[in-house]
Protein backbone atom coordinates (compact mmCIF):
# COMPACT_ATOMS: atom_id res chain seq x y z
CA UNK A 1 0.00 0.00 0.00
CA UNK A 2 1.00 4.01 -1.05
CA UNK A 3 0.91 6.39 1.67
CA UNK A 4 0.94 9.53 0.35
CA UNK A 5 1.49 12.44 2.13
CA UNK A 6 1.50 16.20 0.41
CA UNK A 7 2.30 18.74 1.38
CA UNK A 8 1.94 21.86 -0.38
CA UNK A 9 3.50 25.63 0.02
CA UNK A 10 1.21 27.61 1.71
CA UNK A 11 1.49 31.09 -0.11
CA UNK A 12 -0.49 33.12 1.80
CA UNK A 13 1.51 32.24 4.90
CA UNK A 14 4.20 34.42 5.19
CA UNK A 15 6.93 31.73 6.57
CA UNK A 16 10.46 31.16 5.55
CA UNK A 17 10.81 27.65 3.82
CA UNK A 18 13.02 25.91 6.63
CA UNK A 19 10.66 26.57 8.84
CA UNK A 20 7.63 25.30 6.79
CA UNK A 21 9.75 22.21 5.42
CA UNK A 22 9.97 21.67 9.28
CA UNK A 23 6.48 22.43 10.61
CA UNK A 24 5.36 19.91 7.48
CA UNK A 25 7.77 17.19 8.94
CA UNK A 26 9.17 17.06 5.72
CA UNK A 27 13.07 16.73 7.37
CA UNK A 28 11.84 13.88 9.26
CA UNK A 29 11.73 12.72 5.44
CA UNK A 30 15.46 13.66 4.75
CA UNK A 31 16.49 11.33 8.12
CA UNK A 32 14.98 8.81 6.59
CA UNK A 33 16.99 8.80 4.17
CA UNK A 34 19.83 9.28 5.63
CA UNK A 35 20.70 13.17 4.35
CA UNK A 36 20.81 15.73 6.86
CA UNK A 37 18.38 18.75 6.25
CA UNK A 38 20.85 20.57 8.46
CA UNK A 39 23.28 20.67 5.04
CA UNK A 40 21.26 20.62 2.35
CA UNK A 41 19.26 23.63 3.36
CA UNK A 42 21.82 25.42 5.67
CA UNK A 43 20.92 28.07 8.42
CA UNK A 44 22.79 30.82 7.02
CA UNK A 45 20.93 30.59 3.26
CA UNK A 46 17.37 30.57 4.89
CA UNK A 47 15.97 33.53 2.39
CA UNK A 48 18.03 32.53 -0.16
CA UNK A 49 16.37 29.02 0.00
CA UNK A 50 12.84 30.60 0.62
CA UNK A 51 13.39 33.03 -2.40
CA UNK A 52 14.42 30.26 -4.94
CA UNK A 53 11.95 27.16 -3.43
CA UNK A 54 9.42 28.80 -1.37
CA UNK A 55 6.93 28.50 -4.16
CA UNK A 56 7.64 24.70 -4.69
CA UNK A 57 5.45 21.56 -3.90
CA UNK A 58 6.78 19.64 -1.60
CA UNK A 59 5.66 15.92 -1.58
CA UNK A 60 7.06 12.89 0.34
CA UNK A 61 6.14 10.12 -0.51
CA UNK A 62 5.84 6.09 1.22
CA UNK A 63 6.42 3.53 -1.98
CA UNK A 64 6.93 -0.12 -1.13
CA UNK A 65 9.81 -0.51 -3.55
CA UNK A 66 11.17 2.67 -3.15
CA UNK A 67 10.51 3.50 0.59
CA UNK A 68 10.69 7.43 1.31
CA UNK A 69 10.42 9.78 -2.19
CA UNK A 70 10.55 13.36 -1.53
CA UNK A 71 9.86 16.00 -4.41
CA UNK A 72 10.31 19.04 -4.73
CA UNK A 73 8.13 20.43 -7.52
CA UNK A 74 7.98 24.40 -9.13
CA UNK A 75 4.78 26.01 -9.94
CA UNK A 76 3.06 24.97 -13.25
CA UNK A 77 4.26 28.40 -14.43
CA UNK A 78 7.79 27.75 -13.61
CA UNK A 79 7.82 24.50 -14.73
CA UNK A 80 9.08 25.17 -18.25
CA UNK A 81 12.09 26.52 -16.72
CA UNK A 82 12.89 25.27 -13.02
CA UNK A 83 14.17 21.47 -11.74
CA UNK A 84 11.69 19.10 -10.25
CA UNK A 85 13.99 17.74 -7.97
CA UNK A 86 13.73 14.28 -6.18
CA UNK A 87 15.43 12.53 -3.63
CA UNK A 88 15.38 8.57 -2.54
CA UNK A 89 17.12 5.74 -1.80
CA UNK A 90 17.17 2.19 -3.74
CA UNK A 91 19.27 -0.66 -2.53
CA UNK A 92 20.92 1.04 -0.05
CA UNK A 93 22.41 4.29 -2.33
CA UNK A 94 21.05 7.41 -2.07
CA UNK A 95 19.78 9.25 -5.27
CA UNK A 96 18.93 12.64 -5.97
CA UNK A 97 17.48 13.58 -9.16
CA UNK A 98 17.15 16.73 -10.88
CA UNK A 99 14.09 16.67 -13.95
CA UNK A 100 13.70 19.38 -16.41
CA UNK A 101 11.37 19.75 -19.39
CA UNK A 102 13.94 21.53 -22.19
CA UNK A 103 16.65 19.41 -22.59
CA UNK A 104 19.68 20.48 -20.49
CA UNK A 105 23.36 20.53 -21.57
CA UNK A 106 23.80 16.67 -20.14
CA UNK A 107 21.64 14.40 -18.94
CA UNK A 108 21.53 10.59 -18.01
CA UNK A 109 18.49 9.66 -19.67
CA UNK A 110 14.89 10.91 -20.61
CA UNK A 111 11.55 9.88 -18.57
CA UNK A 112 8.49 9.43 -20.00
CA UNK A 113 6.43 9.81 -17.21
CA UNK A 114 3.00 7.79 -17.73
CA UNK A 115 -0.39 9.61 -17.09
CA UNK A 116 -0.73 7.60 -13.86
CA UNK A 117 1.25 6.25 -11.23
CA UNK A 118 1.65 5.85 -7.77
CA UNK A 119 5.36 7.13 -7.14
CA UNK A 120 5.74 10.53 -9.17
CA UNK A 121 3.41 13.84 -8.57
CA UNK A 122 0.36 14.09 -10.24
CA UNK A 123 1.69 17.98 -11.90
CA UNK A 124 4.57 15.78 -13.65
CA UNK A 125 3.15 13.19 -15.18
CA UNK A 126 2.46 12.77 -18.54
CA UNK A 127 5.65 14.82 -19.55
CA UNK A 128 9.06 13.79 -20.75
CA UNK A 129 11.26 15.03 -18.88
CA UNK A 130 15.34 14.96 -19.16
CA UNK A 131 16.25 13.25 -15.65
CA UNK A 132 20.10 14.35 -14.29
CA UNK A 133 21.41 11.74 -12.34
CA UNK A 134 22.99 14.13 -9.79
CA UNK A 135 25.69 12.95 -7.45
CA UNK A 136 25.36 16.24 -5.41
CA UNK A 137 22.21 15.87 -3.08
CA UNK A 138 22.33 19.53 -2.68
CA UNK A 139 19.35 21.44 -4.20
CA UNK A 140 20.63 22.54 -7.47
CA UNK A 141 19.17 25.86 -7.06
CA UNK A 142 20.86 26.44 -4.05
CA UNK A 143 24.41 25.95 -5.94
CA UNK A 144 25.76 29.30 -7.64
CA UNK A 145 24.80 28.21 -11.16
CA UNK A 146 22.19 31.04 -11.65
CA UNK A 147 20.66 28.73 -14.46
CA UNK A 148 19.84 26.09 -11.90
CA UNK A 149 21.63 23.57 -14.51
CA UNK A 150 23.79 20.35 -12.83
Amino acid sequence: MIKRILYCRDTHIMIDLISYLRKRKIHRAFSALNLSFDALFPEKDRDRLTDLYGNYEWIVNDVPRFGTIINGVPPDESMPELPWEEWYVLDGVAHHHVLYLKRPPHYDEIFKAPEHDDVHPPRTLGKSWYVVDDPDMNPVLLRNNKSGQV
